[in-house]
């Protein structure tokens, strides 16, 4: 998949088998803890995978009342996983190489399992920048995660650095990293709102604060302005 930002290029879209059938959408991007590193493991996809990513507060409380609207199932709330080795490529859909009959299922989890989390659980988080908040807006939160992904035998990835800034994640429409081709005014508007936002690697100096639900960062963690966001 080489280099890929989750919410621009994985997150809603259509999800499509080896013989061209619709599965479903990219509700969600499985992210494993292996040491340091969160590697990429699955897609998600279901109603337990969206419903938590529309707001920090709204999503949760939406997924606990999906719940109970039918409390006979016990995993409701539990999304289905494609594992990332049954993805063939990245286009405007996600193609796998496997036909879609008995394909999605909740992942099995048992003593000495991994930790989880998911690309939603890292949208939207609010950043500490120890007081270089100006750099970065005046409240920066994290609107993208990006992966690096190396082929091989089982193609690896991994996510590497946040997409920081003012505003919402999926707001800055691809413009500002020019991915995107439109308007020429509707770009440079874009460009001009999220002139604040910054690329932040992944490493030394960057805590991922998951039980206070924020992302802390180092003084002299540099941040690097997004190309064309100036």
């Amino acid at each position: 998949m080489g280099t890929k930002d989750a919410s621009l290029h994985l997150l809603d879209r259509q999800i499509v088998d080896v013989e061209g059938r619709l599965i479903g959408k990219v509700d969600d991007v499985e992210l494993t803890e292996e040491g340091e590193e969160l590697v990429v493991t699955g897609l998600l996809v279901g109603l337990g995978a969206l419903l938590p990513r529309l707001g920090r507060r709204l999503g949760p409380w939406l997924n606990r009342r999906y719940e109970q609207t039918s409390v006979s199932h016990a995993a409701r709330r539990t999304p289905a996983v494609i594992d990332l080795d049954l993805v063939d490529r990245v286009e405007s859909a996600v193609h796998l190489h496997v036909p879609r009959a008995g394909l999605l299922r909740p992942r099995i989890e048992g003593p000495g399992s991994p930790v989880r989390r998911s690309v939603g659980d890292l949208l939207d988080l609010p950043v500490d920048l120890r007081g270089r908040e100006g750099v970065a807006g005046r409240r920066p939160r994290v609107l993208d995660v990006h992966l690096d992904c190396l082929p091989g035998e089982a193609e690896r990835c991994t996510a590497v650095g946040l997409l920081i800034g003012a505003g919402r994640p999926g707001a800055l429409l691809g413009y500002d990293r020019g991915y995107a081709r439109g308007p020429w005014p509707l770009a440079a508007a874009v460009r001009r709102l999220r002139r604040h936002s910054h690329q932040l690697e992944l490493g030394p100096g960057v805590e991922l604060d998951w039980d206070a639900g924020a992302v802390r960062v180092a003084e002299e963690v540099p941040l690097v302005p997004l190309v064309g966001a100036g």
